[in-house]
């Protein structure tokens, strides 16, 4: 074990090879570790940063918690974020840009992507949160 004098600085307790000043959670391990803890942990608070923030914007009211299912409101809600929704983002990005090169001028109205899926009689919506809240006249809390 590396010990310096000042500040208690020592190696990661995962052995991941970082060195430096231990976080109180998860004991022990450094800032920046990449073990599956600590991933996790960033992960989760990722998540749940989002979540909170989509559900001020809608204005969706009830219980303040990570559990989506005891929201309230109107709509059922589930929110996600980081790389599994990459995709989803990408295909929007690229619609929306084909949608502005098409767009007369003074059309201000907001994009909405519809997804019409090959063996599905409906679709799915995709459309940012502001421009949601925007034109629906929903008050963020």
């Amino acid at each position: 074990m590396t010990t310096l004098p000042g500040p208690m600085k020592r190696d990661c307790v995962c052995g991941c090879g970082l060195f430096g000043t231990p976080k109180k959670r998860p004991e022990g391990h450094i800032r920046d570790c990449r073990c599956p803890k600590c991933n996790g942990k960033r992960n989760r608070a990722k998540g749940d940063s989002k979540a909170r923030l989509a559900r001020k914007t809608l204005g969706i009211p009830g219980v303040n918690s990570r559990h989506e299912e005891v929201w309230g409101g109107s709509v059922r809600v589930e929110v996600k974020a980081g790389a599994q929704i990459k995709p989803v983002a990408t295909a929007f990005l690229k619609c929306e840009a084909q949608s502005e090169q098409a767009r007369p001028i003074g059309d201000n109205r907001p994009f909405m992507l519809v997804c019409m899926p090959d063996g599905w009689k409906s679709g799915l919506i995709v459309m940012r949160l502001e421009e949601y809240v925007k034109h629906h006249g929903v008050e963020s809390l």
